[in-house]
């Protein structure tokens, strides 16, 4: 997206990775940068749950920010090193009841800690959550079995599925993805908990100027369309194309509402 909005605006966007905090340091530094348009934040639906789960969240509400646009989110699913004697997501459920001490699931999301809460829930097991900064530093215990499970984008994990180092259990999703047809929903498999509302948001500091944003807003509708992006999120199987402001902002409404329930509904935390 940089690259292609690099190509749109006429001058080169940098991208500054700044993780920590499930994504508040980053999120905390464009919060309080100039509205100017030269700062922006890539941000995920997860973002927008971030208040309801964390007192350390920098912000309130996603929404404090200026929205720009959306584009399609990953779709998360649950997976399990091939070490684990599980092929279906009712099998790790009883392997999971019948082990001697909790087994442990790597996290550094919060998209990824609903998803895993709801299936603890509905299928009634444990799993001990292990904070991790990124899925970078994750992935090696959860290849070595070091961790047991983990919730990660489907993109994430699939190279790892296809070299049979990692199971694949279940998605996130209303219906299966066409190119995964043999992976089933989580609905499938017992958790009745509402599809994941996901997303990748591009964002701007609180009060930016309305041409700001609808220049910004058009220089990534332009990225969105290259041959080159839409490929790219082909690989990671991510489809819908980029949003309006308005649905923008509409989008993170509804993020925000099905965290906001979860956190009342669990009370759920990651401090």
């Amino acid at each position: 997206m940089a690259k292609g909005m690099s190509a749109g605006l006429g001058q080169e966007v940098f991208v500054e990775n700044r993780p920590g905090a499930n994504a508040g340091i980053g999120a905390g530094a464009v919060l309080t940068a100039p509205p100017d348009g030269y700062t922006l934040l890539f941000a995920l639906a997860s973002n927008a749950g971030l208040p309801h789960l964390s007192k350390a969240s920098p912000y309130k509400s996603l929404t404090e920010f200026s929205p720009i646009a959306a584009i399609g989110g990953n779709t998360q699913c649950l997976v399990v090193p091939a070490s684990v004697p599980a092929k279906t997501l009712q099998e790790f459920a009883g392997y999971a009841k019948a082990s001697a001490k909790p087994l442990m699931r790597g996290s550094n999301n919060v998209s990824e800690d609903m998803v895993a809460t709801e299936v603890t829930r509905a299928l009634g097991f444990i799993l001990d959550r292990v904070p991790y900064k990124g899925a970078p530093q994750m992935l090696p215990d959860l290849l070595e079995g070091r961790i047991q499970a983990a919730v990660l984008p489907v993109g994430a994990s699939l190279p790892h599925v296809q070299a049979g180092r990692l199971v694949m259990l279940g998605c996130s999703t209303a219906e299966r993805i066409p190119a995964l047809a043999t992976i089933p929903t989580l609905a499938e498999s017992g958790v009745a908990a509402a599809p994941l509302i996901t997303a990748h948001f591009v964002l701007g500091p609180p009060r930016m100027p309305a041409e700001i944003i609808d220049r910004l807003a058009a220089a990534v509708r332009e990225a969105a369309q290259t041959a080159e992006f839409k490929q790219a999120m082909d690989r990671l199987l991510i489809v819908g194309s980029a949003r309006s402001p308005a649905q923008t902002q509409e989008l993170i409404q509804q993020a925000e509402a099905q965290y906001m329930r979860f956190a009342r509904e669990t009370g759920a935390s990651i401090d």
